[in-house]
């Protein structure tokens, strides 16, 4: 079996690469993993499409009809540069020991009327021109075209494969190259050729002979019918299907556009308004507010601040005065009871003496203190200033609550503005009602080619059964008529005996299939509990997840990481089963992904799952722990860097080897 590894690639004059860049992506044992990492719209998607196109060319692309390739292919072609858009991959082929270093040259030359793709393969540097000529086989021999997706695949878009519809036909398909089961069917096919040339083939028989003979062909015949029946159908669903998911997809961009033009303001007009009418009831309430602090009669002290200081020495002057008129009224209290405490026999004259030197002392006092000041009977000035303090801290609060209900106010106002009037979204109305007819339209017809597609696959099974059964009859009743006879009892015996060796091959694999996506979810999860096993069925391919309690567990369950590791879970034991002979590049892998997630994918997916890794990376998405995890496995480390003035990107590198 062969082995390739992917030692370099060059892109030029596509996506964002306009010179030459060129990425080295050989590795060394035990470090299978290039990291290259950067920014969005830097040309990672175009990297990956540029592995994928150069070594497969339109093939790589399942599905895609060549004008859509070649519409491809124009659209990453830049036009402001000179030379073709061309794509060069190195390769090391190993086949039993043999090694060849191949490089592989897919260039887009321009041409007026069309597309042109040339292929050169150069082996250790000559061109080998019949190697170019038969290079898609060669490839598809190591890997179908048809499951390169599974090996160099998008990490954001890797969840679509747990769709549980899409998921059986991917396993059964994989499953059956990988085990060269598309030569049963081919030997099948063959006998089914020598079993209607056989039927066919002896004209010279009975009546009755021929009358089987004509019933097989007419048989035959219908089958033919429906098999085409069935076949053109499938790709009008395809296309209905393709044209579904179009119209939704324009309904939902005429939505969104509708929204931002006014349609969102003028469905919730009505809550609009009323926000108004509560804005300015709570703007009335907050101006009555302020009125009634802005009324506290000390507030107008606040504007005699140039002659408070005044008020308050007169105020203390006022206190003193008071309080030495009290302290005479004392004094003279005091001189009555020292005159009436005189001794007796003291002359009249020492004690007359001694009143007039008391009345003078009494009189000289009071002359001192307290004349001429005003009485006055207000607050004191400690008082006013914490009532004043008090007031003003109010009217701010009341302030603020007015410029707050005001702002709500006028945010509602504006709000109001943006209802568009009815004339006005009259348009857009009738173009969103229109989408949603071409939207509906295109979903009926879905329906109506699915109901035609099972109706012709139902009598399709049934034409064959009969077609089985003349063929049966044929071989069984005019078996002594000719030879033929018995080479179609022959075939017939050896196409069941196919069928059931291919049946029972399958049903081996799912179980093998069964245990691998099981240990590697497992590996991946972080909620271990949360499953006990993933289930592949032996007849159908359908994928079914048991929870602890043998139940099963519905996939709208699981997260869309979670998803996610299913569906990587399921490469890697596709991937694991060509047994690291095909390389794995994978586009933003860890974007949806939790931490813990993150280094379980890490250790257990990309240092795994191949002998060489390619991992294209945002610049967020491996960092930190992420990045750390990643070193021991990582051989060397690039960056695609993204130049807005000369809109272009260059590769450069980071490091080699990290340590």
């Amino acid at each position: 079996m062969a082995k390739i590894t992917i030692t370099s690639i060059s892109i030029e004059n596509l996506g964002p690469f306009r010179e030459r860049q060129t990425i080295d992506l050989d590795i060394s044992a035990g470090k299978p993993v290039i990291l290259v990492k950067a920014l969005n719209g830097s040309g990672k998607t175009t990297l990956l499409t540029a592995l994928q196109i150069g070594l497969y060319g339109q093939k790589a692309l399942p599905g895609l009809k060549r004008s859509e390739y070649e519409q491809l292919i124009l659209g990453l072609r830049r036009r402001d540069a000179q030379g073709h858009g061309v794509v060069e991959i190195g390769v090391v082929v190993e086949v039993s020991g043999a090694r060849r270093q191949l490089n592989v040259k897919r260039e887009w030359p321009s041409r007026a009327g069309g597309l042109q793709e040339n292929v050169s393969v150069f082996e250790d540097g000559s061109l080998d021109i019949d190697f170019s000529q038969t290079w898609d086989e060669f490839i598809g021999s190591i890997l179908p075209a048809e499951l390169v997706q599974l090996f160099l695949f998008d990490g954001e878009k890797i969840e679509a494969l747990a769709n549980p519809e899409r998921l059986p036909d991917l396993l059964k398909r994989a499953t059956e190259v990988f085990l060269g089961i598309g030569g049963i069917d081919a030997l099948g096919n063959d006998l089914k050729a020598l079993e209607r040339r056989a039927a066919l083939k002896n004209k010279n028989t009975s009546e009755e002979f021929e009358a089987a003979r004509s019933n097989v062909s007419t048989w035959y015949n219908q089958a033919r019918e429906l098999e085409a029946r069935v076949q053109r159908l499938t790709q009008e669903q395809a296309a209905a299907r393709n044209a579904v998911e179009q119209a939704q997809g324009a309904l939902d961009r005429h939505t969104t556009d509708a929204k931002r033009k006014g349609l969102a303001a003028y469905e919730q007009a009505a809550a609009i308004r009323n926000a108004v009418v509560v804005a300015r009831k709570a703007v009335d309430v907050t101006r009555a507010n302020l009125a009634i602090a802005m009324s506290d009669p000390v507030l107008p002290l606040a504007w005699l601040a140039p002659l408070w200081p005044s008020y308050c020495d007169a105020w203390e002057r006022y206190q003193h005065a008071r309080h030495s008129k009290l302290l005479a009224r004392e004094f003279k209290k005091r001189d009555q009871r020292v005159l009436s405490a005189l001794p007796a026999n003291l002359s009249k004259a020492a004690i007359e003496a001694l009143r007039n030197a008391l009345a003078q002392d009494l009189k000289a006092y009071s002359a001192n203190h307290g004349k001429g000041e005003p009485r006055l009977r207000d607050a004191a000035p400690k008082d006013a200033e914490r009532q004043l303090e008090s007031s003003r801290r109010k009217v701010r609060r009341e302030l603020d609550a007015l410029r707050a209900a005001q702002k709500q106010l006028d945010k509602a106002e504006q709000h109001i503005g943006q209802i568009p009037a009815e004339e006005q979204i009259s348009d857009i109305l009738s173009m969103l009602q229109e989408r949603s007819k071409v939207a509906s339209a295109a979903e009926v017809q879905l329906v109506a080619l699915t109901q035609q597609l099972d109706e012709a696959q139902r009598n399709l099974a049934h034409v064959r059964i009969r077609l089985n059964a003349a063929q049966q009859r044929l071989g069984t009743e005019f078996r002594d008529r000719s030879m033929e006879a018995k080479s179609l009892e022959a075939s017939a015996r050896t196409r069941k005996v196919l069928a059931v060796f291919k049946d029972r091959l399958l049903a081996s694999k799912a179980q093998w299939l069964s245990d691998m996506i099981t240990g590697e979810f497992r590996n991946l999860l972080r909620k271990r509990n949360l499953i006990a096993s993933v289930v592949v069925d032996p007849t159908s391919y359908q994928v079914s997840i048991k929870d602890s309690k043998q139940q099963e567990l519905p996939m709208d369950r699981l997260s869309a990481g979670e998803r996610q590791l299913l569906a990587i879970s399921v490469l890697s034991a596709l991937i694991k089963e060509r047994k690291g002979r095909f390389p794995v590049v994978v586009d933003t892998p860890l974007a949806r992904l939790d931490q813990h997630h993150r280094s379980a994918l890490i250790k257990r997916f990309f240092a795994t799952v191949s002998h060489q890794v390619v991992v294209l990376s945002t610049d967020q998405e491996v960092d930190g722990a992420a990045y750390e995890a990643l070193k021991p496995f990582t051989n060397a480390e690039y960056s695609l860097d993204f130049d807005d003035g000369e809109s272009r990107t260059t590769v450069n590198f980071l490091t080699e080897e990290v340590h």
